[in-house]
Formats: structure tokens, C-alpha cells, sequence
């Protein structure tokens, strides 16, 4: 069953519009007024919303300004629009499907027209959600990646830049580090690719149970793996960090013919409120010479970079 909104129901059209629709077995909701209409959009999200316009000879409370607002509360979650009024010069339909509405029927509609006009709209919301859904998991899909399961650079990239902007409204530090596999050259060619792509999907699990459900993993290159920590000041990264190194160092990764042993490098860095300027390229530039720097003093090391 469809969840139908009409607004308006005192007068005739809209009247024989409830009886219509709840015979042909939707669930109907009905608004009183405009701001009730509007609160029912928001939380009831019907597929779609009846409603009434004006003719030319009853005062005119500005609908364009209510459709463009009814558009604007259903944004995120579609319902269509369908328009009854006596308004059916090419102009005036011109006019109110400019501004959002997705059919229009007389006020003298049979009932057959408006119950096919409500069958085709409630399609077109189905068609309309379908397609959001396939476009978020295409999404997601381009955000992750395929080996480990984790994000990759360029959702990582995307959500550090949201941090860093928010940075400089809310004034809570962002830290992120760079971590590299110790010696995971020597993995490949000694155990084989296949051994290494094993190893990159267990330092990703140990990585991601690590960190708070809030900080975001993502594997940024061939053995390297960045994390970023929302709301984060650098000792508190700092003391994550070396448990990410623990876990990762704890246990040998095991196969039925292999033993192998995993350290691994960290970078880290973070931006302040004191840095107003600075992007997420800024905070990767710096982590990654912070793991630079690391990696110069040997294995198995946490190098912090102090942005000054």
C-alpha cells in the first residue's frame, strides 16, 4: 500500500480525491493547512502529495513559494507532486511544472484520471528511488578498495577534506596517520603476490579493529594504509596508533606452509584551529613525511610531525 498526503481536504475536489484514493486501497494522510502539510512531507515521506492551487479569482498565497519549499523538505527522500486545479491554460501548466510540480488534473477530473495520474506518479517515485540506490552503491562501490575492503584514497581524500573544513567551525583538532609494512617487498618475493595480497587484507582487519568505530581506514597505496581520527588532538592519536602497531606486531601471520612476522612504520600528524588555512592535502603532505621520516630511522617506528 502507497502512502498518499492531500492537502486541503474542506474543499469539494479534494474531498472526492480522499474517497477515490482510499477505495483504490492507498493509505491517505490529510494536512489541514501548509505547515502541517509540510511536517508530514518531512516525516511521513508519502509517495505522493495532493494539493490544491489557487484559481485566478482567490487569493494567491505565494504557492510558487510552497512548492519550491515542499521540494526543498523532500529533497533528500523523493515524493511527486500532484496539482488539482482549474489553471490549465499552456502557461499557467508551463509554469507550475517549472517549479516542481509532476502532473497536473482539472478540478473536474474523472476518477479514472486521477487514479491512473497517481498510478503513474507512484511508479515514477519507485523508478526515481531505484535509480538513487543504484547510484549510492556505485558510490560506495568507487569508494572501496577491492583487496582489503577498506576505503581508498579518494574517499579518504574526500572525507579528510570534510574534517578539515569543519576543523574551522567546530575547533576540534583532526590527526591522521600514515602506517607502511615493514620489509613487504621482501614478502612478495619470498612468498609470492598471492601470500602478499593475504597479508595486506589481515594488516587491514587488524588496522580497522584497532581504531574507534569514528576514525576512518583506508588503503592508499600498494603497502600503505592511512587513518584519519575526526575530533582527534595528536597524543590521543598518538596512543591509538601504538595500539594499531601492537596488533599488528602481536601475531605472526600464519599460513599452513608460512610464519610470517609484520611490523610496521607510522607517520603522524594533525591540524588546529591555529592552521586556518590548511586543506587535506596539507594534513597527507605532512603525515607523509612524518612516515618519511620514520621509515629513515628504521623499522618498526612512530614519527609525529609537529606543523609549526
Amino acid at each position: 500500500m502507497k502512502r498518499i498526503l492531500i492537502l486541503d481536504s474542506e474543499s469539494g475536489p479534494l474531498k472526492r480525491t480522499i474517497q477515490i484514493l482510499t477505495s483504490d486501497k492507498h493509505v491517505i494522510q490529510v494536512a489541514d493547512d501548509r505547515d502541517a502539510a509540510l511536517r508530514c512531507l518531512r516525516a511521513w515521506k508519502p509517495h505522493v502529495f495532493v494539493f490544491g492551487l489557487p484559481s485566478e479569482s482567490t487569493e494567491n498565497k505565494d504557492w510558487k513559494g510552497f512548492i519550491q519549499k515542499v521540494r526543498s523538505v523532500i529533497a533528500e527522500e523523493y515524493s511527486t507532486l500532484l496539482l488539482i486545479s482549474d489553471r490549465q491554460s499552456l502557461e499557467d501548466l508551463l509554469e507550475v511544472i517549472e517549479v516542481g510540480v509532476d502532473a497536473v488534473l482539472p478540478r473536474n477530473f474523472q476518477p479514472k484520471d486521477l487514479i491512473l495520474a497517481v498510478q503513474g506518479l507512484i511508479k515514477h517515485k519507485e523508478v526515481r528511488d531505484s535509480l538513487k540506490r543504484a547510484n549510492h552503491r556505485i558510490e560506495e562501490l568507487s569508494s572501496i578498495d577491492e583487496l582489503t575492503g577498506l576505503l581508498n584514497m579518494k574517499a579518504a581524500y574526500r572525507r579528510g577534506e570534510e574534517e578539515v573544513l569543519r576543523l574551522r567551525t567546530s575547533g576540534r583538532p583532526v590527526s591522521a596517520a600514515m602506517l607502511n609494512i615493514d620489509g613487504f617487498s621482501g614478502v612478495n618475493q619470498s612468498y609470492g603476490f598471492m601470500i602478499g595480497s593475504l597479508v595486506l587484507q589481515e594488516v587491514g582487519r587488524r588496522v580497522k579493529a584497532s581504531v574507534r568505530m569514528s576514525d576512518l581506514v583506508a588503503r592508499v597505496g600498494a603497502d600503505e594504509f592511512f587513518i584519519l581520527f575526526p575530533d582527534t588532538p595528536t597524543e590521543v592519536a598518538q596512543q591509538i596508533v601504538e595500539q594499531v602497531r601492537s596488533a599488528i606486531q602481536s601475531t605472526p601471520f600464519k599460513t599452513e606452509k608460512y610464519s610470517i612476522g609484520l611490523t610496521s612504520t607510522f607517520g603522524i600528524a594533525s591540524l588546529t584551529q591555529g592552521h586556518p588555512k590548511q586543506r587535506m592535502s596539507d594534513l597527507l603532505h605532512i603525515t607523509s613525511e612524518a612516515l618519511r621520516s620514520a621509515k629513515g630511522d628504521g623499522p618498526n617506528r612512530v614519527q609525529t610531525y609537529a606543523l609549526t
